[in-house]
């Protein structure tokens, strides 16, 4: 959620509730003869308050399960949850005195610092990491597809390949690459079929004889280059020799001009592919692990959340009781 100019009117309404509450507070304490307790009247009110508004902020995960129910926007119930969650903590530390308290006290006040803290973290990642993701990742796509796209980088790399080498007996079909344009659609069965025959046609010339020539030493050299380095990169979970030579744009590109070093004019075109693939593949892992930070503080967040709640309750029926 980014934080922008439809929040101001819930900054200004938040902080002169809060400003209220603030002066309602000081002058409770000042008058108090045995000063602030979470027992009084007084104190009772702040944690009515507070815990009605902790209520209403577990019913945020709730109200996301129904995007399609009358009752607000997500957007809006989002800004909501983010503001009266600050001022709920504070209605909190009113109604405790600012003492953390003992035994079961203590634990609530603990794990509410704990969730306010990840909610403020978790908001400082969605106004950060979207444009750092803009900036870095020129191919970003659908989190879910990246798998898929690993999947047709890697058969593409294998393409280019083997028209300098041959056959690189690595297994794996030919699949049906899919780009931002659409999947190419075949309303005759007999068109497709005869798509995919000159497909298989093309694959099988490429693996049979080589269509770019180099020496027998340069072939070698390519083959032992791509598949120990390289191919393993294009896979879902690269090994740690693959994850650091291509961790940054640098190293990639420092690695590429060796192989064009070490290998003839005519396999650069080639290696310039390679290249591009694998800069492609740089960007899905480092937007696979923004997007692991953009939504990982959710597990501590929104676990630790309904966890509170629950102890809020034992917390009331036993004050209220003993």
């Amino acid at each position: 959620m980014i934080v922008g100019r439809d929040h101001l009117r819930w900054i200004f309404t938040i902080t002169a509730i809060a400003l209220a509450a603030t002066a309602a507070y000081v002058a409770y304490a000042t008058l108090a003869p045995n000063g602030p307790r979470g027992g009084s009247p007084a104190g009772l009110g702040f944690a009515f308050l507070g815990t009605g508004v902790i209520v209403f902020e577990c019913l945020l995960s709730l109200r996301k399960k129904y995007p399609a129910s009358p009752l607000g926007r997500v957007s809006a119930w989002l800004r909501a949850h983010l503001w009266l969650g600050l001022l709920s903590f504070l209605l909190i530390l009113f109604h405790a005195g600012f003492r953390w308290g003992q035994g079961l006290a203590a634990l609530l006040m603990g794990l509410f610092a704990v969730i306010t803290g990840s909610g403020i973290f978790g908001l400082a990642l969605q106004n950060w990491l979207p444009r750092l993701m803009l900036e870095r990742v020129a191919r970003e796509t659908l989190y879910d597809q990246i798998p898929r796209v690993i999947e047709e980088l890697r058969g593409e790399a294998d393409e280019r390949v083997e028209f300098v080498t041959a056959d690189l007996a690595v297994g794996g079909g030919t699949i049906e690459l899919v780009r931002a344009g659409g999947v190419k659609r075949y309303f005759d069965p007999a068109q497709k079929a005869s798509a995919q025959e000159k497909i298989d046609a093309v694959a099988a010339q490429r693996k049979q004889a080589a269509q770019i020539a180099i020496d027998e030493t340069s072939t070698a050299a390519l083959r032992a280059h791509y598949t120990q380095e390289v191919r393993p990169f294009l896979t879902l979970r690269p090994p740690e020799l693959s994850r650091r030579l291509f961790r940054t744009p640098e190293s990639l590109a420092a690695y590429f001009q060796f192989l064009r070093t070490i290998l003839p004019v005519a396999a650069h075109q080639v290696i310039r592919d390679l290249e591009e693939i694998c800069d492609e593949r740089r960007q899905l892992a480092l937007q696979a692990r923004l997007h692991h930070w953009l939504h990982g503080w959710l597990y501590v967040h929104v676990p630790l959340s309904m966890a509170f709640l629950v102890l809020i309750l034992v917390h009331a029926v036993v004050s209220l009781r003993y």
